[in-house]
């Protein structure tokens, strides 16, 4: 069993979370890339009888999964990002067991769900590997795991290059980082999917992204047209996010 993450990085969550997430997230999320090519690959198992997020966030998964499930359950290291999704389902008026912990020590029993999804979460474990594992531990025999994280050949490296050297240049080489923060390629995905005894059935890589000040936020005129070109390509493999989608 993976070590539980220290008070100060737990901390670290907590503070991001009452920056970033302390309210649920626009509709309009649901319309970006991003949301719309996880969906792609969750959708695939739906409905389903038990449905995990694994690092739920602010709960947008959860609600859009919503009665599609018999039933929903969140997990988050932060507290505080907890409140924000369970102020999301109420909207909707759904229910969840939201529930505090670490990805690399699930508190769920073995084969306890039939879909689980884990997005955007593996690049910030110590040792994703045994987060991948343990996915796979609490899926049912036969039960689909939704797994995505950074792509480390994404060609918004490229774009954003211009953006990123100014930045070195007037800030310094010397800056910190809040968490863990990995990319991987599309091989070392498959390889945690493969070694944790999963078959993958999908892979896929989307969206690409502008990096402040022509953010989906600040300049979502910007990502549309992003967002566009994605969903008007041939599949390739230079997305910011790889998504798998596999079975147990």
């Amino acid at each position: 069993m993976a070590d539980a993450p220290s008070d100060s990085l737990r901390d670290v969550y907590e503070r991001r979370a009452e920056r970033s997430y302390a309210e649920p997230a626009s509709p309009r999320e649901r319309r970006w890339r991003k949301f719309e090519g996880v969906w792609e690959l969750l959708r695939e198992g739906l409905p389903c009888e038990r449905f995990l997020d694994a690092g739920c966030g602010d709960g947008r998964h959860l609600v859009a999964v919503g009665r599609s499930a018999g039933s929903l359950t969140g997990l988050d290291l932060s507290e505080r990002i907890l409140q924000t999704a369970r102020q999301a389902l109420a909207v909707e008026g759904l229910a969840a067991d939201l529930r505090q912990g670490n990805l690399e020590a699930l508190p769920f029993a073995d084969a306890e769900f039939d879909l689980v999804l884990c997005t955007q979460v593996i690049e910030h474990l110590l040792a994703p590997e045994r987060g991948v594992a343990e996915l796979a531990r609490v899926l049912r025999p036969g039960g689909r795991l939704v797994l995505t994280t950074d792509n480390r050949r994404s060609f918004s490296r490229v774009l954003n290059a211009p953006r990123t050297g100014l930045m070195l240049l007037l800030r310094g080489r010397k800056h910190t980082f809040e968490f863990p923060h990995a990319s991987f390629t599309v091989r070392q995905v498959l390889d945690l999917v493969e070694g944790a005894g999963l078959r993958p059935e999908r892979v896929e890589t989307f969206r690409f992204h502008l990096d402040k000040p022509f953010d989906d936020q600040t300049a979502p005129v910007v990502q549309q047209v992003l967002d566009a070109i994605d969903r008007a390509l041939p599949r390739h493999g230079y997305g910011d996010v790889v998504g798998v989608l596999a079975r147990k």
